[in-house]
C-alpha cells in the first residue's frame, strides 16, 4: 500500500480518502484496474469517496476489435468504367446536350406597365389568336 500511495497517480487519491479508509481505497482501486483490464475501454474517468469508494464518472470508447475491420465496397462502379457508356447516336446526344444547357431567356416585359409577372401571363392569354372574340350574331 506504501508504494501504491508514493505513486504520483493515486496520490492524490490517498491525499483524499481518511488515513482509516486506505485499506478500501487500496482494495477499490486493485478491483478498478483488474476490471479496466478486462472491460476494454479505451479511457475511463473516476473518482473517489472520502470513505475511500472508487466509482466511475466516465466511460470512454470500447476499443476497436481488429477483426471487425471490413475493407469499403464500392456500390457503384468507377466512373471510368464502360457500364456507363451510352448506345445513344453521337449526333442525337450532343442536340441533348445543346438543348438541354442552353439558357432560356426571361420573357419580354410588356411596355404598357404592370411589370409583375402575373400581369404578363394576363396580358399574353388575352392577346393575338388566343384571345376571345365576343359573339355578335
Amino acid at each position: 500500500m506504501r508504494a501504491l500511495r508514493a505513486n504520483p497517480h493515486f496520490a492524490p487519491l490517498f491525499a483524499h480518502v481518511h488515513a482509516l479508509c486506505w485499506p478500501i481505497l487500496w482494495w477499490s482501486l486493485n478491483r478498478l484496474i483488474r476490471w479496466y483490464a478486462s472491460a476494454g475501454y479505451e479511457e475511463v474517468l473516476y473518482a473517489t469517496t472520502p470513505w475511500g469508494y472508487v466509482y466511475i464518472a466516465y466511460l470512454g470508447d470500447k476499443i476497436p476489435d481488429p477483426s471487425a475491420y471490413r475493407p469499403y465496397v464500392r456500390e457503384k462502379p468507377r466512373w471510368d468504367d464502360p457500364v456507363w457508356s451510352t448506345n445513344v447516336p453521337t449526333p442525337l446526344l450532343a442536340l441533348a446536350t445543346t438543348e438541354t444547357l442552353r439558357p432560356h431567356p426571361h420573357p419580354p416585359l410588356r411596355s404598357g406597365g404592370g411589370g409583375s409577372l402575373r400581369s404578363l401571363w394576363r396580358s399574353r392569354l388575352t392577346e393575338g389568336a388566343s384571345a376571345l372574340t365576343p359573339n355578335t350574331s
